[in-house]
């Protein structure tokens, strides 16, 4: 469902713009029209500071426990911003601890202040690094430091042009000397304390972060919207135009009131840009993310939700199947709502829905419990007992068999999707044009009744009935699918609807045989996996603990690869066949009240 919206335009005086747009944001109440469209806020330095900081932020190692907090107060932002360079500065002078740490290693304890005095007469020492030829061909001109493996230091006094012969590069002295490492591994110890201790303080501090963030957001948005006032020419008052729920015109009214302010409300016409703001019940509203994968309904058709609400645990339980995957999404589900999703119940509430869809389908539908077949057949009795549950089974004999009610589902789903969109213009645009989506219901009706008349048992008369009601759905398209063209040019043109809807019909119908074959794959290959574990087993004791691990392997496998398309198919039956049907447009602007951020606790 959609909140109902006004159109809200404001009249002040010009010198009174600042003031008054600061009000508007303390009321929070409206919607500033184009509001963020002339400069996005992606763009804005401040912002993309922020970004770059938290994602960076969240990049850091965890910090031990016993590390202390860091205090912190101020302007958070900046503090952070000088943390970041400050770590930067200490990795940097760690790699050059490092290095040279690795270099005194294999030189020893060398202090080239005690070679200057070699430099008065032009002479070098130079170190070495090379292979045993490198060393060999020396002949005593050279002195070996320490042989590792195949390689050899040595140093060698000379001049520079004597070092040529080698053909080897002179090792370069590190940026720390031999005798400043052990104060430097003090120095650096502390510094990673005090900047750990830090991160910790940042890190408890993330809402105060965040807090300031959104106040970069909020004032970003003031100066934006001191650009949609529109003066109006030789006179000193300026205008803005605004959107607000129809819930809130009373508090509305009386702020205004309150503020040098004339102002005009009015319902919004089809040529208005006008946001808009789901408003669903508790259930249905777990399922807007869902709807906001694909876009939001623009503001003069239905907001889809609370079908999708219906229709969504269903497919993804027909295609994932199984009890057990189901029963493991459910506990999953309960342990994040008291744990790992305490923040996000939502997404908790919505993957339990899923699991209990699945755990009841698996049950009733083909009956699978971790690759199990649930049979009435069965020797063993609790298999037996579940195999009762099976209402919908794989038995081609029997007409509700999983196959056919796949198909069942995709055609009810189609049937709604027309309906919705008969409605939809009925609705908003009026009765006549919505006489060629009646067509087409006629049409669908139809064709399907006829195509299994020896199913349903039906009469010449019923056929004679529905054929009658094919031909009236067909003559509803031709006269009446485009009604901005002439007659003759809409009786021409009629034969590319006509052939969509036939040629649709089928594509869309038979898209839902995928529910059908992903619940087959994800059953047959959990019976694999068992089979294969069985045979696994053997008269050693140890053999279980072999099994028991590939069993939970290959079902952790399984379940993740049928968890996937068990999300994803189901959203394409959603968002191509189920909104193609009902006529759906999208391109639905998110009301977004205009006004400050809220203050922390």
């Amino acid at each position: 469902m959609k909140s109902p919206m006004l159109k809200a335009e404001l009249l002040i005086r010009s010198t009174n713009k600042n003031k008054l747009t600061e009000e508007l944001q303390k009321i929070g109440l409206v919607h500033l029209e184009e509001l963020g469209e002339s400069q996005s806020l992606a763009n804005h330095q401040e912002w993309k500071q922020w970004l770059d900081l938290q994602a960076w932020l969240d990049k850091l190692p965890e910090v031990d426990e016993a590390i202390s907090v860091a205090p912190l107060s101020g302007a958070l932002i900046p503090q952070l911003q000088e943390f970041r360079e400050d770590w930067g500065a200490c990795r940097h002078r760690e790699a050059e601890y490092e290095e040279s740490s690795h270099f005194w290693n294999h030189w020893g304890n060398f202090n080239p202040e005690q070679w200057q005095a070699l430099k008065q007469i032009d002479l070098h020492l130079g170190l070495f690094k090379g292979d045993r030829r490198d060393w060999e061909a020396q002949a005593g001109k050279a002195f070996k430091i320490k042989e590792e493996g195949s390689l050899v230091y040595f140093c060698r006094i000379g001049r520079k042009q004597d070092f040529k012969e080698l053909n080897l590069d002179s090792e370069p002295l590190p940026p720390i000397p031999f005798k400043e490492l052990e104060e430097t591994a003090h120095q650096l110890k502390a510094e990673k304390n005090r900047l750990f201790s830090l991160l910790k303080g940042f890190r408890e501090n993330i809402d105060k972060l965040q807090q300031e963030a959104a106040g970069i957001q909020e004032n970003w948005e003031f100066q934006q919207s001191l650009e949609l006032w529109q003066d109006f020419k030789e006179t000193p008052v300026t205008t803005i135009k605004a959107w607000l729920p129809s819930r809130l015109e009373d508090r509305f009214k009386s702020a205004c009131s309150q503020l040098p302010i004339a102002y005009r409300i009015s319902s919004p016409s089809k040529n208005d840009k006008v946001p808009v703001e789901l408003k669903n019940g508790k259930y249905s509203s777990l399922f807007e993310p869902i709807t906001k994968i694909f876009q939001l309904p623009h503001y003069f058709e239905f907001d889809l939700t609370p079908l999708i609400a219906v229709f969504y645990p269903i497919l993804f339980a027909y295609c994932l199947g199984d009890a057990g995957y189901g029963a493991i999404m459910t506990l999953a589900a309960l342990v994040g709502w008291f744990s790992f999703l305490k923040k996000q119940r939502g997404l908790a509430a919505l993957v339990g829905i899923l699991g209990i869809s699945t755990t009841v389908m698996g049950l009733i539908k083909s009956g699978s419990l971790f690759g199990v077949a649930l049979s009435l057949k069965s020797d063993t009795a609790w298999i037996a007992a579940l195999g009762e549950l099976v209402i919908i089974p794989d038995d081609s004999d029997y007409f509700f068999n999983a196959f056919n009610v796949a198909l069942l589902i995709g055609v009810f789903q189609i049937l709604i999707g027309i309906g919705l969109a008969i409605a939809k213009a009925w609705y908003y645009d009026g009765f006549k044009e919505s006489l060629s989506l009646w067509g087409k219901l006629f049409i669908v009706i139809s064709a399907v009744a006829l195509f299994m008349s020896d199913t349903l048992l039906l009469t010449e008369f019923h056929r004679q009935f529905l054929i009658a009601s094919l031909i009236g759905g067909m003559l509803l398209i031709m006269f009446f699918h485009d009604l901005s063209q002439s007659l003759l040019v809409r009786l021409g043109s009629s034969v590319l609807p006509l052939f969509f809807i036939f040629t649709g019909l089928l594509g869309d119908v038979l898209s839902y045989v995928r529910l059908f074959a992903l619940g087959v794959t994800s059953a047959v290959l959990g019976l694999v996996v068992n089979q294969i574990g069985m045979n696994m087993l053997s008269e050693n004791w140890w053999s279980w603990i072999g099994v028991g691990a590939f069993l939970l392997f290959g079902h952790g496998l399984n379940f993740v690869l049928a968890a996937l398309g068990s999300f994803i198919h189901p959203l394409r039956l959603t968002f191509v066949e189920f909104y193609n049907n009902a006529q759906f447009e999208g391109g639905g602007k998110t009301f977004q009240a205009f006004k400050k951020s809220k203050p922390l606790n």
